[in-house]
């Protein structure tokens, strides 16, 4: 008998996709998009959903598939995020897959407002942690941001005071697919992946870090794939004193393994060390995340407001100078990092993260507040 509500011959054509990714076939981009587009818009039973999701991930993706699911993702963002970014210049999305296995402080979180205080249009898009202490939505709200409130005034926020923060964990968001499914999982998918790659604001210039180098051709491919982007950049860090340990950001603690999205749609595989970008490497210890979400905001707080160690410095500025790379501002990794570091020294980074707050909160004396309580 088939679920009340769902067309059972849409049913079986869905088993079938699921039966054949348990033989371990992959799909086509056309396939796999409709499939997830059914997920997003509940027109299967949630048995049924969750099956293909499980047999997706334990297949592994290919890049089809990914590309297939990304537009798939797109479609329901943009459902609500109708406007995308207007401006006399281009701006840049950083976000990481997150699911890492190094937890440091919140890095691409501090290297978007450092990127952003560099003169960067950034829109950072990130949900609460899964897998860490404090996701870059945790990270947001503790230093006082407001996610929740309209979705305009997010987008509004790159274009005025080039730093804006959304979180797909938010009311406006609720009635759609990505959100009623993604509240519900507690494992990594296959959209935690293609989550990141969305054009989330109009973008074409992004940092998307990921947690494995067995994911960094993947990603740069399905970068491609995709035909949003016109440069891109997919590091995964790796540790030196921790072989086998990676962060999924430009790493000061050891070799980076880096796909980077020409404009002429090729992709180029590389890696990069810290000495090669004129950092020392860096003590992991250093670093690591603090104990609770409250703690671990604070560090980047600090990093941000100039008062982190040299470690964490190093480690911020490297990941906001990527978003003057991947975009053109500054070609060469040294300067770039020398103007981000400035940025935090300056002042002018917290400056920018409290111009975030007093435009995009609904009351920003309160996330004022609540910055400064936290730096105090």
């Amino acid at each position: 008998m088939a679920a009340p509500g769902f067309d059972p011959q849409a049913m079986r054509a869905f088993g079938a996709l699921i039966a054949r990714m348990m033989r371990g076939e992959a799909l086509t981009r056309e396939a796999s998009r409709d499939a997830y587009r059914q997920i997003y818009r509940h027109e299967q039973p949630e048995l049924q959903q969750g099956a293909f999701i499980a047999a997706h991930k334990a297949k592994g993706e290919t890049v089809d598939e990914l590309v297939g699911l990304t537009e798939a993702h797109c479609e329901e963002w943009t459902r609500c995020f109708a406007r995308t970014v207007k401006a006399d210049r281009p701006h840049v999305g950083i976000v990481g897959v997150g699911m890492d296995s190094l937890k440091t402080f919140n890095i691409s979180s501090t290297s978007a407002v450092v990127a952003a205080a560099c003169g960067v249009p950034v829109h950072k898009v990130g949900a609460p942690g899964m897998t860490s202490i404090t996701g870059c939505a945790d990270a947001f709200m503790l230093w006082g941001v407001d996610g929740q409130g309209p979705l305009d005034k997010q987008i509004s926020a790159v274009e005025q005071v080039g730093l804006g923060f959304t979180t797909p964990v938010t009311p406006h968001l609720k009635h759609m697919g990505i959100g009623r499914v993604l509240s519900q999982l507690r494992i990594p998918t296959s959209m935690h992946l293609a989550g990141p790659l969305d054009q989330h604001s109009g973008e074409r210039h992004k940092i998307v870090g990921v947690p494995r180098p067995d994911y960094v051709d993947l990603i740069g491919q399905v970068l491609a794939g995709l035909d949003f982007y016109e440069r891109a950049l997919v590091p995964c860090g790796g540790v030196d004193a921790l072989p086998g340990r990676y962060i999924d950001e430009f790493s000061s603690l050891g070799p980076t393994e880096i796909a980077e999205l020409k404009p002429d749609g090729s992709v180029e595989r590389y890696t990069l060390r810290p000495e090669d970008v004129g950092l020392a490497v860096g003590d992991p210890k250093a670093v690591e995340s603090a104990d609770t979400r409250e703690a671990n905001a604070r560090l980047g707080a600090l990093i941000i407001a100039g008062r982190g160690n040299d470690a964490q410095t190093d480690l911020c500025a490297y990941n906001a100078a990527a978003a003057l790379v991947v975009l053109g501002e500054e070609p060469d990794w040294k300067p770039a990092i020398e103007r981000s570091r400035e940025a935090m020294k300056s002042g002018a980074a917290l400056a920018k993260l409290r111009a975030l707050i007093e435009h995009q909160n609904r009351d920003p004396a309160a996330g004022l507040a609540t910055l400064d309580a936290l730096l105090a």
